[in-house]
């Protein structure tokens, strides 16, 4: 076991080194130590207590460690002086066996059986023996001692045997395994790791002392030869015991004054017979022995070491080895390398300060001191970390700086290069509108080539299939006007049977409005009873609060009652020092002021009946004007609550009038409307009987004249695929194609650009199923028109095209479209699908990214998509793709005739229709208000009834609180008669301050007269004696007022618990009423569950016959747009076929035409200028083309059919933004339609604007904004190395502390194990700990010691006894021995303040568990010695200290007589019996 003396040599005197002239190789051998490598113990059981618990946590900043300073050989030299705390010197020698013994026999309490000799072999003139097997020492009779003072003392004893020498392990063999390694290794085997010995190993001892003229030893004196596991020095206070230590420490290098001598040279012996000697010397022999079993030991052959130092009267000493002259460094090396720890003085524990060690700090409270902490990380040997994380910790803060310095850079070139980024962009920009220019114009010029042969190529098929298109049309449609009679008979019939289904549906409705008034009385019941709750819950909580704040105010004001007695006492006691010293100087005076002092002791004797009379009366003026305060609150409290309980019914009753006037105005309202409605109902059954005879005139007329005008207006823009398919069908070759989808609806002028941007999908061309769109597709490859997309009819999925709610009620688009037909309804949906219409971006930016994210567009084209991009904008907008009118095939005049026609009986049929239409909607909206004005009187009625209620209970409270103040209160009579008290007790003092008004001038007069003749000091003392008596009875005022407030917010408190009470009460009645209303609730609406449900089977039934209604309406419509288009079909085909004969000789004219302008344009060759451009664009992410995205529609159909490859738009099929060639390129047919001829044209008029106005290009600024690219990347390279080098760093110091943190938790796991068992086991019972102040920084607040003796409770190590100090630090001790052991101990006098049982405990665990190290004890006490495997005399004749060795041997007591002892003197053999 191990310990250090708690008087180390501190951090500062560390500092102080003092190192012989050796090389620097040699210095550094004193570094070059390990940590001898170790197993954790298992964690201890957390105790079941109250005290906190403690967990590794991470590490902290260490502190500096001492440098180290050289001196000359020959000065006095002392380990504290030169040892470093890091440099921790491991012992090489492995734990022992019997530190692997089990903990529950550490914990036995049973007695001791008896013990067998360990007494080392002996040599051979001295044998040992038997070992005896006698009882404990202190029940034997005189135990027999043999003298071994006479044997040789430097003759290596002959072994019995040669067992084979195990050397120490090497530490450098394990150093570099990682703590974390053991941690894992040791947890993973569930069990404490103990090393076990693989075989004996030797270890080192101390054979004997030799000192000459060294302090009382006189001449040569031999000291000795000491037991190899446990030996004991005896003898008589001043003999010179402690000089056996004070030997050793000069031999080990320590200064003189850690040997009670000022310096070197009084170390030299002085007597009577020995004076003025030239020198003192000081000679330990060592020898190694290896343990054997049964207690025996075996000196390891030639092994002996001597180690000896000699000093001079000059103060100057000399160092030997083995006779040979050294220095101090190689003899401290030496002893390290043996496993005696000189850095930590464990081996060394002196008089007196054996208790002291575990009395340490947590931590240092500086750099130059030590704590518990400190001592154990430098014996773990963790310290050894805390220069590297210190400057681990200064490299990242340099490597860092140099980062930000290298970030300054960077940016600063990227600024200068950012500077040029315009210039630079407006000469590139220049020279690429001037060849994006030309390619536009050639790209156009070709589209208008290829449409111009596409057209003729069209036309002249079409002129050739015309006629066969209308013939095939009239064969067709032959008998339509039979099936259209049919359909309006089976129409008129399902009108009717409509009619009464809704009839029924209303009254179902009506029965169940009146449930639902019903449960409206039932949600108001509901709300008044959570309304009283929630103001119940707050007159608890508030109560309660105000309760807790009492209390709170209650235990401050007793806090303060305390603080400021103790104050009192305080100030007292140093008023009554200050008074004895006035009185001291009054005494020094007293000639002078004999006749003053007199004269104001008479004066004061008559006053001191007035001043307690005084003081009485204004105790008792404080105490009742306290509860008069007290009294006054409660009174101004309750005419509060009678002013907010008046204020209350006024609120309430104004409340309720408001109600009773709103159900009347209600009431009137309700008799209007159903006025209204029976009035509204008579006009439109008038209607209804003359629609059908006006709706039949004006549906052939207004068909006709719609279709012509639309066909009309958009021939101008179709397209060649359109024009193409159209022509298909009017020659009578397809049946199905209905055109393009944006020509088969119409939509407001205002929404325009919000249609054509949010929906480029208008441009898809409508069949009905997929063979017509096959034919279509056949018929554009083969005639080489074009790509187009077909939306399929029949394959559209089935959807609720019902309007829907919206944010902000914004319009959705699909809603405002009118289609043509409503079969093309969801074929408009399927490329629209939810998407809105905003007025601005701002109302879109809210709707879009809301609670549910919507597809929204602006009315003027910004929009934003379902996934957060955004597109839209610009200087153009998309426009035209749906039109306000709808589209068909016919000629001016045709359009005008037949406009005619249709405004005649429109102008009939609108005024009709706009009147049936407004008396519908009137209809139905007063229909729809009537229950809903009857809902609302219901709910009005249940508030009035509400307000009633609380009126009631408003006005009850009124009185109740009325009552409790106009009533005969004891608190006003009691108000009344403290005002008296108090004005009386104000009387009676004026009245005694008046009386004893003269006494007090005269008194002062008199102390005025001291004053003057006292001078200064008298003053000025006199000045201080009455300052304490005012701060006295201010503190007394405070004590007094804290009294008063205490008793003041102990009632309130008992007034807020009550109220609190109550409140719960109420709470508890409340929930009850809740739960009756619940089950009410439950009834009643299982009753309407049956009501309801016919009610849903009756709109189930009127939705079926309303979608029939408008499947037969749709028939209908359909088979007279078919007749109608059958007879227009003839005069159509005329106008169309004169109107092809022109248009071929239009196209070819405009195709010779564009050839010309193709051929004169050309382009600028600006390839190099452009690969620089595109080099610094790369390095920018790629952003996605919005336009590309944007123009899709919100949903994929699956019902669209493509052709080749896409869309032929622009956006869908972008090209590179900047295109690199020499020269212009000739498009193919696909690739021509791949573009939009439209935004062609807008890109081309904008840039011929733009490069018309640019000027001031100065294209030199590339070369440079080329040169200042290069310098930003390598600017960047730089930064980059310099955050690596940073990163590394922060990871080598995260790994120091990692390493620092694991190994010390490691270490100290097993030493607080240790320590609990070393404790348990000396003290019987007992239980002490090593605790981190901070569980999450063990390096931040350090250690502490804490210990539970027996039968007591845990208690901090500076309140225990000293005999308890002393058993902890003994277990501490012994805990690092078992952590890292040292061969050797010496200790002076550590039982001393132990009782006889604790040092029986001590010694015996010396003996016994011990066996691998060697105890020298210096005691007094029989107890210790008595167990001794041999005892060194120490006694004193003429002052010259001499002594004797003997062995302690057992004997069997029985049939043996006791022998008195013998003293052998020195040198001579023999026996004590």
């Amino acid at each position: 076991m191990s310990a250090e003396s708690p008087v180390r040599p501190t951090r500062r005197a560390a500092r102080k080194t003092i190192v012989v002239d050796e090389s620097d190789d040699e210095l550094s051998l004193i570094k070059e130590e390990n940590d001898e490598e170790f197993t954790p113990a298992p964690k201890r059981s957390p105790r079941k207590s109250t005290r906190r618990q403690t967990t590794a946590s991470a590490n902290t900043s260490p502190r500096k460690s001492g440098r180290q300073r050289t001196a000359k050989t020959g000065d006095g030299i002392e380990p504290s002086q030169i040892f470093d705390p890091e440099e921790t010197m491991p012992p090489s020698e492995p734990a022992s066996p019997s530190k692997a013994s089990s903990p529950s026999k550490r914990k036995s309490t049973v007695p001791r059986k008896s013990r067998k000799s360990l007494a080392a072999p002996p040599v051979p003139d001295l044998p040992t023996p038997d070992p005896s097997a006698s009882p404990e020492a202190e029940h034997m009779h005189p135990t027999p001692l043999k003298d071994v003072t006479s044997q040789a003392l430097n003759k290596n004893p002959q072994p019995q045997m040669s067992p084979d020498i195990l050397k120490p392990p090497n530490q450098a063999d394990v150093v570099m395994e990682r703590p974390m390694d053991i941690v894992i290794r040791a947890k993973a085997q569930g069990l404490p790791v103990v090393e076990e010995p693989t075989g004996p190993k030797s270890r080192m001892v101390i054979r004997q002392l030799v000192m000459t003229n060294f302090k009382s030893y006189a001449g040569r004196q031999v000291v000795g030869p000491f037991h190899p596991s446990f030996s004991a020095v005896v003898g008589p206070n001043g003999s010179g015991k402690s000089n056996v230590i004070d030997s050793m420490l000069f031999v080990f290098g320590f200064r003189a004054s850690k040997m009670r001598q000022g310096k070197i040279s009084s170390l030299i012996h002085n007597s009577a017979q020995y004076q003025d000697l030239d020198f003192c010397e000081v000679a330990v022999y060592f020898q190694e022995v290896v343990d054997l079993p049964g207690g025996k030991h075996e000196v390891v052959p030639d092994s002996q070491l001597v180690v000896s130092r000699k000093a001079f009267k000059n103060n100057s000493s000399n160092y030997y080895l083995n006779g040979r002259t050294t220095n101090f460094t190689t003899v401290t090396t030496l002893l390290k390398d043996k496993g005696i720890d000189l850095d930590h003085k464990r081996f060394l524990i002196l008089q007196g300060e054996v208790e002291s060690i575990a009395q340490m700090k947590p931590k240092a409270a500086n750099e130059h001191d030590d704590g518990l902490l400190e001592y154990l990380e430098d014996i773990i040997g963790t310290s050894k970390y805390k220069t590297p994380i210190e400057e681990a910790a200064v490299e990242l803060e340099s490597l860092n700086e140099v980062c930000v310095e290298k970030q300054g850079r960077v940016q600063h070139v990227e600024k200068e290069k950012n500077s040029l980024e315009d210039k630079k962009n407006k000469a590139l920009a220049f020279i690429r509108d001037e060849n994006e220019l030309a390619e536009k114009q050639s790209a156009l010029y070709q589209i208008y080539m290829a449409e111009c042969e596409d057209n003729t190529k069209v036309t002249e098929e079409a002129i050739q299939q015309i006629q066969g298109q209308l013939s095939a049309e009239l064969e067709k449609h032959a008998g339509s006007e039979d099936a259209i009679k049919e359909l309006e008979k089976a129409y008129n019939k399902a009108v009717k049977q409509y009619e009464r289904i809704e009839k029924q549906a209303q009254e179902l409705t009506k029965e169940l409005a009146k449930y639902d008034k019903e449960n409206v009385k039932f949600e108001e019941k509901r709300k008044f009873i959570t309304g009283k709750q929630k103001k119940a819950e707050k007159t608890a909580t508030s109560s309660r609060l105000a309760a807790s704040e009492a209390q709170s105010l209650v235990e401050k004001h007793s806090d303060d009652i305390q603080r400021k007695t103790s104050e009192v006492a305080e100030l007292e006691k140093e008023m009554r020092i200050e008074e004895q010293k006035l009185a001291v100087i009054r005494e020094d005076l007293q000639g002078k002021t004999q006749v003053f002092s007199d004269q104001i002791a008479v004066k004061q004797k008559s006053l001191e009946p007035w001043s307690e009379k005084i003081n009485q009366k204004q105790s008792a003026i404080a105490v009742a004007q306290s509860e008069l305060d007290i009294l006054r609150d409660k009174a101004t409290s309750g005419q509060k609550a009678i002013d907010q309980a008046n204020a209350k019914i006024e609120n309430i009753a104004a409340e309720k009038a408001h109600k009773l006037e709103e159900i009347e105005q209600r009431k009137h309202e309700k008799a209007r409307l159903e006025k209204d409605v029976r009035k509204i109902q008579d006009a439109l059954q008038k209607l209804a009987s003359s629609e059908p005879e006006v709706r039949s005139q004006i549906s052939s007329a207004r068909q006709k004249a719609d279709e012509a005008r639309s066909s009309l207006a958009s021939s101008q823009n179709q397209g060649n695929v359109l024009k193409g398919l159209l022509r298909l069908r009017e020659s009578g070759r397809i049946d199905g194609f209905h055109g393009r989808l944006g020509n088969l609806g119409t939509i407001d002028e205002k929404f325009d650009v919000a249609i054509s941007t949010a929906c480029p999908s208008l441009e898809n061309m409508v069949v009905d199923n997929v063979e017509v769109g096959q034919q279509c597709i056949e018929y554009l490859r083969k005639n080489n028109l074009g790509r187009a997309n077909f939306i399929l009819l029949d394959k559209l999925a089935q959807r609720d095209l019902s309007p829907i709610q919206t944010p902000e009620n914004v319009p959705r688009l699909f809603d405002l479209i009118k289609p043509k037909d409503d079969r093309f309804r969801p074929a408009f949906y399927s490329v629209m699908q939810n998407t809105l219409v905003a007025q601005d971006l701002q109302q879109a930016n809210r709707i879009a990214y809301g609670a549910k994210r919507w597809r929204v567009v602006t009315l003027d084209g910004q929009l934003i998509d379902v996934s957060g991009t955004m597109s839209g904008g610009g200087t153009r907008v998309a426009r035209g793709a749906m039109s306000s009118k709808l589209t068909s095939d016919t000629t001016k005049e045709q359009v005008q005739k037949l406009e005619a026609e249709r405004d005649q009986l429109e102008r009939q049929f609108d005024a009709f229709q706009t009147r049936q239409r407004e008396l519908e909607a009137s209809l139905q909206e007063k229909q729809d208000e009537i229950p809903r004005l009857e809902t609302a009187i219901q709910k009005i009625n249940l508030e009035v009834d509400t307000c009633t209620r609380n009126l009631a209970d408003a006005e009850k409270r009124v009185q109740d609180l009325m009552a409790e103040l106009a009533g005969p209160s004891a608190d006003d009579s009691q108000i009344q008669g403290l005002e008296n008290q108090i004005t009386l007790l104000n009387k009676e003092l004026e009245k005694l301050h008046s009386e004893t008004a003269s006494l007090e001038a005269e008194i002062q007069a008199l102390q005025d007269k001291i004053m003057e003749v006292g001078g200064l000091q008298l003053r000025s003392q006199k000045a201080r004696v009455d300052g304490l008596k005012e701060r006295i009875d201010m503190l007394n005022d405070d004590i007094s007022n804290a009294e008063v407030a205490k008793t003041k917010n102990e009632k309130l408190k008992i007034k807020n618990e009550k109220a609190k009470a109550d409140a719960e009460k109420d709470l508890e009645s409340l929930s009850k009423d809740l739960e009756r209303l619940e089950e009410d609730t439950e009834k009643h609406k299982s009753g309407a569950a049956d009501l309801r449900g016919q009610a849903e089977k009756a709109e189930e039934e009127q939705t079926s016959m309303k979608e029939e209604l408008g499947d037969l309406k749709k028939d209908l419509d359909s088979q007279m747009t078919e007749l109608n288009s059958t007879r227009a079909l003839e005069i159509e085909m005329k106008n169309k076929l004169e109107e092809n004969q022109k248009v071929l000789a239009d196209n070819h004219k405009k195709s010779r035409y564009w050839a010309e302008k193709l051929s004169k344009l050309t382009l600028h060759d600006i390839a190099d200028l452009e690969g620089t451009s595109q080099s610094q664009d790369e390095e920018q992410p790629q952003q996605p083309k919005d336009e590309e995205m944007h123009d899709a529609p919100p949903e994929a159909d699956p019902d669209a059919m493509d052709v080749d490859e896409g869309n032929p738009s622009e956006e869908q099929s972008p090209t590179p933004a900047h295109p690199v060639r020499s020269q212009l390129q000739t498009f193919t047919r696909d690739e021509l339609l791949d573009k939009n001829k439209d935004h062609l044209v807008a890109s081309i008029a904008a840039l011929e604007e733009k490069v018309s106005n640019a000027s001031s290009i100065d294209l030199s600024v590339i070369a440079e904004y080329r040169r200042r690219c290069d310098e930003v990347a390598s600017r960047t390279s730089d930064l980059k190395s310099a955050i690596k080098a940073r990163d590394g760093a922060k990871s080598r110091l995260t790994e120091l502390r990692n390493l620092r943190l694991t190994q010390f938790m490691t270490g100290f796991t097993t030493i607080s194990s240790h320590l609990k068992s070393m404790y348990q086991l000396i003290t019987l019972g007992g239980n002490a700990e090593l605790e981190l102040v901070d569980s999450l920084d063990p390096f931040s607040e350090g250690i502490l010691f804490s210990v539970m003796p027996p039968k007591k409770s845990w208690k901090n190590i500076g309140n225990l006894s000293g005999g308890e100090k002393t058993l902890s630090s003994l277990a501490l001790v012994f805990a690092l021995h078992v952590y890292r052991p040292t061969p050797l101990y010496v200790m002076d006098e550590i039982d001393a303040a132990l009782d006889f049982r604790n040092v029986s405990i001590v010694a015996g665990y010396i003996k016994e568990r011990t066996k691998n190290a060697q105890f020298i004890v210096i005691s007094l006490r029989n107890n210790m010695f008595e167990l001794a495997e041999r005892l060194v005399g120490i006694y004193k004749v003429n002052h010259m200290t001499k002594s004797v060795t003997v062995e302690n041997r057992d004997y069997l007591a029985t049939g043996r007589q006791a022998i008195a002892p013998r003293a052998i003197a020195p040198g001579q053999p023999g026996q004590i019996r």
